[in-house]
């Protein structure tokens, strides 16, 4: 076999290996994509300085004046926001547009009554969405 019998060979399997790597790397980052993700989604008592859930959970014990949903966000561009919306039995008691700062990061927003009251006994649920596309849909309760 001569010389040129070898590099052909030998050049299609350098652009398979780059390819595979390339392609093994753009599946692992989901960059190629670009695409806004939220994740870590939690509920909460409240958010430490450092933005860490203090007291997650589902089931919350009447008389807590406010909760707080957490969560944590990636590949945020400077246009990228998400509705957050509180319901009570079913219906909507507050909805808010929050924007995400470019890049990573983690988020809080927490829902309290105007006069300071304690929040209601009874089922809620937190919805997440952006757009059409909904994030999640967190149920909890308020026991005695």
């Amino acid at each position: 076999m001569g010389r040129n019998g070898r590099i052909f060979p030998l050049l299609v399997s350098c652009v398979i290996i780059l390819m595979t790597v390339f392609l093994f790397w753009a599946a692992r980052s989901n960059r190629a994509a670009g695409s806004f993700e939220i994740h870590g989604i939690l509920l909460c008592n409240e958010v430490d300085d450092q933005m860490q859930p203090i007291g997650a959970g589902s089931i919350f014990r009447h008389g807590v004046r406010q909760l707080c949903l957490w969560f944590e966000y990636s590949r945020a561009s400077g246009n990228d926001g998400v509705r957050v919306r509180w319901l009570y039995r079913g219906r909507t008691i507050n909805s808010e547009y929050l924007r995400m700062t470019p890049g990573d990061g983690a988020k809080a927003y927490c829902l309290l009554l105007e006069d300071g009251a304690p929040l209601p006994r009874g089922s809620y649920s937190v919805r997440v969405s952006m757009y059409d596309r909904v994030f999640s849909d967190v149920p909890f309760e308020i026991i005695d």
